[in-house]
């Protein structure tokens, strides 16, 4: 990658109004993205003032590109128009989250370590934002720590919520697929390229904040594993039993006990996604998890 590559930032949003402002603010002015970079927003069968918002923030700001979708089709179909996009108009794509932050400057080192390595495809650290007290917040810093540790010290687990890849890996998901991130990292390894873990690079997530979410957010996960696996062979790092057995001298004893209340959680959300792929009833457009939008 050389200096000069023209980069694009993506990010695809349904009904994002409360952080979608947040965001563009934070690409504009904490991340020193270069002047000739594009920041696109497939705001995709959104009900709410996000393509307004996003509108409002191009007039001020060139960079800044608006895609509407009038009929929400899954992220995989929002995801495949970026694609497309990026690969004819840049040599590197940045994606987050819409509902994510990523920390100040976390894009810049990105782009500098892609730059610097030989991988296809570096990611940041995610951490939980906001999250406090509470039983389901506990769960949720374990569960990304264990996700943190497995990266740093075993094999990296792609993270689509603040990454940079190479848009020649870019190819386009399958329609059907209930998560994305690891058909990327996919499609990166058979090219003969790979995955690099850059946890100095943060971005803020928002995580679900009760039990109930939780599990449904953790099910959705759980179908996409799965899905990867009895479709191509290939597993996810952090879905290995005995990966999250050796990340877990890693975690505070005060620790402990909330990693074996997620794990029962994991087992059942495992099961409802075993159950959901038998039964053919995955729902590719996702319902949001309302606690993460709120």
């Amino acid at each position: 990658m050389t200096a000069s590559a023209k980069i694009i930032v993506g990010a695809c949003a349904y009904n994002e109004e409360n952080n979608i402002g947040n965001l563009l603010q934070n690409l504009t002015t904490k991340q020193e993205l270069p002047e000739d970079s594009q920041i696109l927003v497939i705001c995709s069968g959104c009900t709410d003032r996000t393509p307004e918002i996003v509108r409002s923030f191009g007039e001020n700001d060139g960079r800044i590109r608006l895609i509407t979708e009038k009929t929400r089709l899954g992220k995989a179909h929002a995801l495949n128009s970026l694609f497309g996009i990026a690969r004819k108009s840049a040599e590197v794509l940045v994606l987050t989250n819409a509902d994510a932050i990523p920390g100040p400057r976390s894009i810049k080192t990105l782009l500098s370590r892609l730059r610097e390595s030989r991988a296809g495809a570096v990611f940041a650290q995610p951490i939980p934002n906001g999250v406090t007290g509470g039983l389901c917040s506990r769960i949720v810093n374990v569960i990304w720590r264990l996700h943190h540790v497995i990266s740093l010290l075993q094999r990296p687990k792609f993270s689509g919520e603040l990454c940079a890849i190479y848009t020649r890996y870019l190819q386009d998901l399958p329609a059907n697929v209930a998560t994305d991130e690891p058909y990327i990292e996919l499609a990166l390894c058979k090219h003969g390229s790979h995955v690099l873990y850059v946890p100095e690079s943060v971005v803020y997530i928002r995580c679900p904040t009760n039990v109930v979410d939780l599990l449904r957010h953790r099910k959705r996960i759980w179908t996409g594993h799965k899905q990867l696996q009895n479709v191509t062979g290939a597993k996810v790092s952090t879905s290995s039993f005995l990966n999250v057995l050796l990340a877990m001298p890693a975690l505070r004893v005060n620790e402990i006990f909330y990693a074996s209340i997620g794990a029962f959680l994991e087992m059942i959300a495992y099961i409802g996604a075993k159950i959901a792929l038998s039964q053919s009833t995955i729902p590719y457009v996702w319902e949001p998890i309302r606690t993460t939008k709120t």
